[in-house]
């Protein structure tokens, strides 16, 4: 059974719809970039971000058709996307999601990579680049390793589920704490952003090796060295990875707490265990934490 993370939606959400979502255990909210009907302004990212919601930024206009994935195109929607950020405070070093709408033919691969070229050229390098789309979108990106984060929907993917998504988007169109919204499986943070998020220091990734993976490409995406990588996971031959094998990123992260925050919630958010955060900062009573301390969760 598929966990529920967090949601999407096209519904403008105020402090109480927030704050509903909270209570129901939503973590993420992913809202709309752009001045159409459904997107967010400042005044409701600060509404999210106060219920102690992260968000998720989408940036979608019209990519419902194959003659909309021009490069030119990429590079106008990466600005104006990085501009819309930048207008509600977007934290440095999140993402911003490039939506592929609809069930793309194979034909139309060479069109959708060539607007993701103009994506990471018209984007601000405040922001980082995700794809959200169906799983043949989602492989043919990450075989050219084309965004950092991958984000899938079931519709179009004819079962399929890609094995590196950040995000899985499994039910459509469910009534939640009375608006209709889609719901979400993270396997980690993935991009996502609050203004808290300046507290966490380093990056946190892990990563499971997939197939046909060479360790250079993977330290290519996530901006770090074959040596490094070497280095952390104890690998004695760096040519020598397999399928399923769990890869460290980075040497050991940390976070300040928040108001609010349990151990349990911090443990889900960073992919760990309440006991291997309690090993790691000699925790004694789980339950017993306080905001402005700092904690080790990678």
């Amino acid at each position: 059974m598929r966990r529920l993370d967090g949601v999407d939606c096209a519904t403008r959400l105020n402090a109480a719809l927030a704050v509903s979502l909270k209570s129901k255990g939503i973590q993420y909210v992913g809202r709309y970039l752009g001045n159409s009907w459904k997107s967010m302004d400042k005044t409701e990212a600060d509404a999210i971000i106060a219920a102690g919601l992260q968000i998720v930024s989408i940036w979608e206009t019209n990519p419902t058709h194959a003659a909309y994935f021009t490069k030119d195109q990429g590079v106008l929607d990466a600005k104006d996307a990085s501009s819309y950020a930048k207008a509600i405070s977007q934290t440095e070093g999140s993402a911003i999601y490039f939506a592929v709408d609809y069930d793309a033919a194979p034909a139309d691969m060479p069109l959708i990579l060539n607007y993701f070229s103009g994506v990471r050229e018209g984007i601000d390098k405040s922001f980082r680049v995700g794809v959200y789309g169906s799983y043949s979108v989602l492989q043919k990106l990450y075989h050219h390793q084309a965004v950092d984060f991958y984000w899938q929907t079931t519709s179009w993917s004819r079962g399929n589920v890609a094995g590196f998504h950040h995000i899985l988007q499994y039910q459509h169109n469910t009534t939640l704490a009375g608006i209709l919204v889609d719901y979400n499986e993270f396997s980690n943070r993935a991009g996502s952003w609050s203004r808290n998020a300046g507290s966490i220091e380093g990056p946190f990734n892990t990563y499971t090796v997939q197939p046909g993976d060479i360790l250079g490409k993977i330290a290519v995406r996530f901006g770090t060295t074959v040596a490094e990588l070497v280095k952390l996971n104890n690998i004695d031959n760096p040519n020598l990875i397999y399928p399923g094998q769990n890869l460290q990123l980075s040497g050991p992260s940390y976070y300040t707490i928040q108001s609010g925050d349990t151990l349990s919630q911090i443990a889900f958010t960073f992919g760990t265990t309440v006991a291997q955060l309690q090993v790691w900062n000699e925790i004694h009573d789980p339950n017993v934490i306080r905001a402005g301390q700092r904690i080790r969760v990678k």
